[in-house]
């Protein structure tokens, strides 16, 4: 690496690749690349993440910290170790420098990149950086978009799930005593192979091999969802264990006909509150909330959540021991121009679109169609993979003829089930009813929660429409300690940050994701440059405060009453 003077007097990097000279921008016009740069930067909000690919010499750093405040963060990943010995790891107070890393990228997008920012993220490549490193910045805008939509599908979860979040929350709380915790069958399977059953359409063909060698299945732990229940069982093909975390009632339309099986039904909080309860069999308990919010159960264990049933069923199997751990029917594609299994339709699939949208590559390298829905489920699922790559315990095979899997590559099904031959034994999983959880005195914890928090929210409306009222002009950063209006603010601030960082207010769910995103969106309206001015300014807080508690009201109004109206239904004797 050398470093070269340009034509309008600045320092380019010059570099060998691959046996040819580059310079990493433009050698004769280089303050263009710094224009470009800050064009991009345009309008950028006061807590704007931005991401930078390439530092080259460093000349744009001056004006970057020019456009930039204190709530901004900086990300410059540079994939030239030489250039990036040439600064410290933290050129700035919220400005770092990171050298390219595949893992690291994504351990830093999934750390910096959440539901609250995902519209608020500049990303730009620096001069000739995406043609010189053009795999590595692909690979780094795979893994952004990837982080992104899993980002976004947290917002679209709330908002489209979070009434029903809560009454099933509700509901279930009053099955956990009858419940074993998924912790307790940890290795309980080891070295037994295992067949995880999805619905898209390879089913029909994985079920033909199944029965084919159905004496074979003796041997294999075989664990499915809501879905393909019905498949399996009308073939004759028990499951080991059934997983089910759909909230919706469509599941329980799914389970309807085998509510009496004597299968062990996995779920969680928000799984659908009529099906844990009309089901006679066994149930095991994957905690995602209660193990956060109530004493006693900080031990217990989740799961990993991609978006599909089928990604907790693989978990399942993999904590479980199992190896090496069989895909069936899980295409993640539109195979055969079709979206779902013939054996694993159902009436509540005529009102959903399956829209096709991109296409991707199949198992033999082919494209094939998908959705984006379907794509990301794909990408995590890799993503879990990758994780244990570097582990021989556990293989992954995909039995399916629908998209392909990295790390998981295609066997037939049939070819397994005639020639595999694996050492561990299956167990069942046997009760342990261990778990103690009062749901009235929970529930009743949850309401005076919720009660609390509507006074304090009515307190801090009162105190935003006093200072609106009285409308003073003046800058709390000039005022003196004890300036009234200053404590106001203070107290106002007080009452969102204790509720925010609240244990209890993580009930709340999918209101409280949307509820923060939507704020974070109002308050995106406030630039870098006007972050110091507004944030001082007493009207500017009292007007964002005052809309902040008046939809928070209503929020926990809401919460509140979807609560009673459910503990009607399930605790008819209890009061709240």
């Amino acid at each position: 690496m050398k470093k070269v003077k340009t034509s309008d007097g600045y320092q380019v990097c010059r570099i060998k690749k691959e046996g040819t000279y580059e310079y990493l921008a433009d050698h004769i016009h280089y303050e263009d690349e710094i224009h470009k740069l800050m064009d991009t930067l345009e309008g950028i909000r006061f807590d704007s993440l931005i991401l930078l690919f390439g530092i080259d010499t460093g000349a744009y750093l001056d004006q970057l910290k020019k456009c930039i405040c204190a709530r901004n963060l900086v990300i410059i990943f540079e994939p030239n170790r030489s250039v990036f010995k040439q600064f410290p790891a933290y050129t700035g107070n919220n400005i770092h420098l990171v050298f390219y890393n595949e893992e690291l990228i994504k351990q830093i997008f999934d750390e910096t990149i959440t539901y609250k920012n995902i519209n608020n993220i500049y990303f730009h490549a620096f001069g000739n950086y995406e043609r010189i490193y053009k795999k590595e910045y692909d690979r780094l805008i795979e893994h952004l978009d990837w982080t992104i939509t899993n980002a976004a599908s947290q917002v679209h979860l709330a908002k489209r799930f979070k009434n029903i979040f809560i009454k099933n929350m509700i509901a279930n709380m009053k099955i956990i005593e009858e419940t074993t915790p998924i912790h307790r069958y940890i290795n309980t399977n080891t070295d037994v192979p295992a067949i995880i059953v999805s619905g898209g359409s390879s089913l029909d063909q994985n079920i033909k091999d199944m029965l084919k060698y159905k004496d074979k299945l003796k041997d294999y732990f075989i664990i499915t969802g809501s879905r393909t229940v019905n498949a399996l069982v009308k073939n004759g093909i028990m499951p080991d264990m059934i997983v089910s975390v759909d909230p919706v009632d469509a599941n329980y339309e799914m389970m309807k006909d085998h509510l009496d099986l004597n299968v062990p039904l996995a779920f969680y909080e928000y799984s659908n509150r009529y099906l844990m309860k009309d089901y006679k069999g066994e149930k095991i308990f994957i905690s995602l909330l209660f193990s956060h919010t109530i004493k006693g159960m900080g031990h217990l264990k989740a799961v990993y959540c991609g978006g599909s049933v089928s990604h907790a069923c693989i978990d399942i199997a993999n904590m479980l021991g199992c190896s090496p751990i069989l895909l069936a029917g899980q295409d993640l594609a539109h195979t055969n121009n079709k979206h779902h299994a013939d054996s694993a339709l159902f009436p509540y699939d005529s009102s959903i679109k399956y829209d096709t949208q991109i296409l991707i590559k199949d198992i033999h390298g082919k494209p094939t169609a998908t959705s984006i829905t379907l794509d990301s489920f794909r990408r995590n699922l890799e993503y879990y993979i990758s994780r244990y790559k570097d582990r021989s315990r556990v293989r992954f095979i995909n039995c399916s003829y629908g998209a392909d899997i990295k790390g998981a590559p295609h066997q037939e099904l049939n070819e397994l089930l005639e020639n595999g031959s694996y050492a561990g034994k299956k167990n069942a999983c046997l009760p342990v009813h261990e778990l103690r959880l009062n749901p009235e005195e929970t529930i009743g914890t949850i309401i005076e929660f919720l009660n609390e928090y509507l006074l304090r929210t009515s307190e801090g409306l009162e105190l935003c429409q006093i200072i609106t009222s009285e409308n003073k002009t003046k800058s709390l950063v000039e005022v003196e300690e004890d300036d009234i209006d200053l404590q106001r603010i203070l107290y106002i601030l007080q009452i969102v940050n204790n509720f925010e960082n609240h244990p209890l207010s993580r009930y709340l769910g999918g209101y409280i994701t949307e509820f923060l995103y939507e704020m974070k969106e109002r308050n995106e309206q406030m630039s870098a440059k006007d972050y110091d001015k507004l944030t001082s300014d007493l009207q500017y807080q009292a007007a964002f405060f005052m809309e902040y508690f008046e939809r928070l009201y209503k929020i926990l109004t809401e919460v509140r009453d979807t609560i009673r109206s459910t503990v009607s239904e399930f605790y008819p004797s209890h009061i709240v």
